[in-house]
């Protein structure tokens, strides 16, 4: 009796959910909630569900042809091919094209008759879409675009505006190892800080919870309300990350990556490449432990994209935060070489990100790399920023805190000059979140725990922030000066979805990062 085909009808009438719903839990789209997310995934395991043959043919066809021949420097080899358009319903279709339009518009590109094409449209079909994405691709650029924003790595070190230091004095191994393991339980805190806030809210919504759970201004661990008020409902995946309630830290896709990044530099070295970063995803990442712009670049690499071209093709959030939450270990591994550590940013980010997601990456790699050398934090931010080009739109937002910091007007000043400028990015856009990272280190004034508080209070991406923040803070002070209220509840223990480290102790991640390190410190200045 031959097998029956199984629909996306038939999982949503299992799992109890919409048709609508089962496709944006298998394409990574929409809003779910993790426990529906779920339920689908085990229906469509339950049912052993198969995408149709003809659909994933075609896009295999036109994978295979993109991968043997490349085709530099053409906006249009972004434009996912027709027989893709199978795998999106309508209202996911709808929704790249307005990512995209509003992606082309933030990079300089005149969009305005596609967006308002768009916005009249009566029940476009899918045919109109995908043509009105290929226009929205080859729109021309604005008149006026003041930024110059590279994508390639020579040409963006050649908008530097200035060489990057090299810092000349020896590290003790036993520093070395303090300050890296450091840096490690500074990330960790981080992300198990800010998990639970980690939804988008506002500044404003931030401060409220806190002020109602008597804990403003932070200084510990986010203590959980309970029942929640109104409005401040929390996912399940945030249990085990509030104050008393932390015994090691939780999984958390960006801790992940620092693990991924770790295990690429053992085993290729500093000579990885993005085909080796591609490799190593598909090897021991999850697709569903993936989000936004990386879960889009994880499903154009199993459809065969080039690992070169992944990041421009069908990825509007290009620019989004993710690289720069990957590009930690490359500052830990190049001490007081912020040129070096930019350099290996740029080839995990290049994987996925363009533009101001690439340089976010730099920045933070740079930045890290040093608060090992550097006599104040404020300094690392100062050459963090030479690593990235001067004329960009990532550099302005940072110039804005940096200057109003000097100035000597306080974190809520530069927070609202930020947010003017800013305003209209995505939650987890690069470009913001980056400058609430610059605020929160510059005004932490070198305290642990005030760094990680204005991370979280500024609100959007507050886990990733804060993972970065407690990262730089945690190599510039070191293990030994991290208080241990942030510490203790961690029991140097980090739990992962990375295949093959189930769990992990920081302190012997800590071990083999400084193993690292010392062998980069062997060897001649990086030369760009």
């Amino acid at each position: 009796m031959p097998h029956t085909k199984v629909t996306l009808e038939d999982i949503a009438l299992r799992a109890g959910v919409s048709t609508a719903a089962v496709s944006q839990a298998l394409s990574g789209k929409g809003a779910l909630s993790q426990a529906t997310r779920q339920k689908i995934i085990q229906m469509v395991e339950e049912l052993s569900y198969q995408p149709d043959k003809v659909a994933q043919n075609l896009a295999r066809r036109r994978a295979s042809q993109a991968d043997g021949k490349r085709i530099e420097g053409s906006k249009r080899k972004n434009l996912p091919p027709p027989g893709i358009m199978v795998f999106y319903n309508l209202p996911e279709l709808s929704e790249v094209v307005h990512l995209e339009i509003q992606q082309m518009e933030e990079e300089g590109f005149d969009v305005s008759r596609q967006r308002q094409e768009l916005l009249t449209a009566q029940k476009p079909s899918k045919q109109k879409l995908y043509q009105l994405y290929s226009q929205v691709l080859a729109a021309p650029p604005l008149p006026g675009f003041q930024y110059n924003e590279p994508n390639t790595l020579s040409e963006i070190q050649q908008q530097r505006p200035d060489k990057l230091p090299v810092y000349s004095s020896s590290i003790s191994t036993s520093t070395l190892f303090d300050r890296i393991h450091g840096a490690w339980l500074g990330r960790t805190a981080g992300c198990v800080l800010g998990k639970p806030l980690q939804a988008g809210w506002s500044r404003q919504k931030v401060t409220q919870y806190l002020q109602l759970a008597k804990s403003y201004p932070l200084r510990d661990y986010l203590p959980r309300l309970l029942p929640p008020p109104p409005g401040f409902d929390f996912e399940p995946e945030t249990s085990g990350c509030f104050l008393g309630e932390i015994h090691g830290a939780a999984q958390d896709d960006d801790t992940d990556f620092s693990i991924l990044a770790l295990h690429i530099l053992e085993t290729y070295g500093v000579e990885f490449t993005i085909r080796d970063v591609a490799t190593e995803w598909l090897s021991h990442l999850a697709y569903f432990g993936t989000y936004t712009t990386e879960r889009a670049v994880y499903r154009n690499l199993v459809w065969n994209t080039h690992p070169e071209e992944a990041a421009a093709f069908a990825n509007p959030e290009r620019e989004f935060a993710g690289a720069r939450t990957r590009a930690d270990l490359y500052g830990y591994i190049c001490p007081g070489r912020p040129a070096q550590a930019a350099s290996l940013a740029y080839k995990d980010a290049a994987l996925s990100h363009t533009k101001n997601g690439l340089y976010s990456a730099m920045f933070m790699a740079a930045l890290i790399s040093w608060s090992f050398a550097c006599p104040n934090i404020e300094q690392a931010v100062q050459v963090a920023l030479n690593a990235i080009p001067h004329n960009c739109r990532l550099a302005e937002a940072i110039q804005i805190v940096l200057a109003t910091y000097q100035n000597g007007q306080d974190w809520e000043s530069a927070y609202d000059q930020v947010l003017l400028r800013c305003g209209g990015y995505s939650p987890i856009h690069s470009i913001n979140n980056t400058a609430w990272v610059a605020l929160s280190i510059l005004y932490s004034e070198g305290s642990f725990t005030q760094a990680l508080a204005l991370a979280v209070t500024c609100g959007m991406d507050t886990g990733s922030n804060a993972g970065s923040v407690g990262s730089a803070l945690g190599a510039f002070l070191g293990r030994s000066a991290l208080p241990d209220h942030w510490t203790e509840p961690l029991h140097n223990q980090l739990f992962t979805a990375v295949a093959g480290f189930r769990e992990s102790n920081l302190a012997e991640l800590a071990g083999r990062t400084a193993a690292i390190a010392q062998r980069t410190l062997l060897q001649p200045p990086y030369v760009e």
